[in-house]
């Protein structure tokens, strides 16, 4: 299962199809704030990844990402943005997986996700020995699922 946080409907639909054609499950959003309500209530469901826009009205994607990491420190996120610049990864680097700029193609988002889900079930087996050494998708930070221990 992976969480997808777009206020355009357009983009959020086109989301959930690509994931949905990859083989997962999607639970949409259409703002951050509607995902923090979800993720305070009883059904949330803890995804794979979370997927979000940057720019949305109501709470932006970094301080979402914050967010959830109060609850879920170890959660997998992804920012997506269209206005990708030196400052947006500076201020990713520190909190996420990855992100993804727009426009980008499916390719890269299929072969993301993949390796999200792949990351979670090695993390799932607590086998960390060749954790994420094919990861290409990195933004060089430490990230808390690649360390051996």
């Amino acid at each position: 299962m992976f969480h997808v946080i777009d206020d355009d409907p357009m983009l959020r639909e086109l989301l959930d199809s690509m994931i949905s054609d990859a083989g997962y499950s999607c639970h949409c959003f259409e703002s951050g704030n509607q995902y923090l309500k979800y993720l305070n209530s009883s059904k949330y469901g803890k995804p794979i990844a979370v997927l979000s826009d940057v720019t949305m009205p109501g709470i932006h994607g970094y301080d979402l990402a914050l967010e959830i990491r109060k609850h879920y420190p170890f959660q997998k996120i992804v920012l997506i943005t269209g206005y990708a610049d030196a400052e947006h990864h500076k201020r990713a680097a520190s909190q996420l997986c990855y992100t993804l700029d727009k426009p980008y193609k499916p390719e890269k988002l299929i072969s993301m996700i993949n390796i999200l889900a792949a990351c979670e079930t090695k993390h799932l087996s607590g086998d960390k020995i060749e954790y994420l050494k094919h990861c290409e998708f990195g933004i060089g930070h430490s990230c808390p699922f690649h360390h051996t221990k």
